[in-house]
């Protein structure tokens, strides 16, 4: 229904043409095409389109989300992807760009808030028109955001792996694993694809991280036997099969520089430094700056 919504609407819409799509698995129902004069190639818009049923309701707007993976890939499409909610009652569809700064991701699930206020309407397909694509290797540092700053403030991640090395085509088990405030241990599971082992998958998977074994707790499952230095060895393979590890992350230099740019990448938020106060009581006396200190 919303979807059939967002087209007739659309049609109302000088300069748009709507195309609904039928083929699953990108989370993406429809594309929105803005052109201008007679050309029928312009900027295109990738569109997640739902109604109000099963939507959590907030002061500011509806709560849609999903699963990280989904998110994932819309921040690193080559098209900039909007999610629409079809209010029935009201005829009008209110939107909300997928961005970095938008997505609230917490372990493996996303959120967005699509605002009231924000109705798809002539003026509003113009500001969708200059939407801009997200870098895939920037949207990914954003998504892992939340594991960058939980290192930052001095918290404990753990990557757990469990695999079957003499089994090409088991998919392998990762679980990232948080000491709480509380002293608690709090776990995110995912798998991987079984293309290759897992050890050499660890540099695209957390580009940002260095790791390392878990020192202690190698020596907590092997009493006597102090760890490599250096080498990312399993602590254990189980009847010479199933190959456990316990790497400890901590951030490289990929990591603490995104925790440096991203107020300004993402945000425009200036370092604090680059905030000068004073400029000389000459150059402040002038008309200019104070006219524009008055205002």
């Amino acid at each position: 229904m919303g979807v059939y919504a967002a087209d007739r609407l659309s049609a109302g819409i000088p300069g748009i043409i709507f195309r609904a799509q039928r083929n699953g698995g990108t989370g993406l129902n429809a594309h929105l095409e803005i052109i201008s004069g007679d050309s029928g190639a312009g900027k295109v818009t990738g569109l997640r389109i739902s109604g109000t049923e099963n939507l959590e309701r907030t002061a500011r707007g509806y709560v849609c989300g999903g699963e990280t993976e989904t998110a994932a890939y819309w921040l690193q499409h080559s098209l900039p992807v909007v999610v629409m909610v079809y209010e029935q009652e009201r005829d009008r569809i209110v939107w909300e760009a997928v961005t970095a700064e938008n997505l609230e991701v917490t372990g493996s699930r996303w959120e967005i808030i699509v605002p009231y206020d924000q109705i798809y309407n002539y003026e509003s397909s113009k500001i969708i028109a200059d939407l801009t694509c997200t870098s895939p290797y920037l949207a990914r540092l954003a998504l892992d955001k939340p594991w960058i700053e939980l290192i930052s403030e001095g918290r404990n991640i753990f990557l757990e792996m469990d695999e079957w090395i003499n089994q090409p085509s088991a998919r392998g088990n990762l679980r990232l694993c948080v000491t709480g405030s509380d002293g608690g241990i709090y776990q995110w599971p995912f798998q991987t694809s079984p293309d290759m082992p897992h050890i050499l998958r660890l540099p695209s998977l957390f580009p940002w991280a260095n790791l390392s074994v878990d020192e202690e707790y190698y020596r907590e499952k092997n009493p006597g036997k102090e760890p490599e230095h250096g080498m990312l060895l399993p602590y254990t393979v189980e009847a010479g099969e199933i190959a456990r590890f316990r790497l400890k992350l901590s951030l490289n230099e990929l990591g603490r520089a995104f925790l440096y740019t991203e107020p300004f990448i993402c945000r425009g938020i200036f370092p604090e430094e680059n905030k000068i106060m004073r400029f000389g009581s000459e150059y402040e006396a002038g008309l200019k700056f104070m006219l524009f200190k008055k205002n």
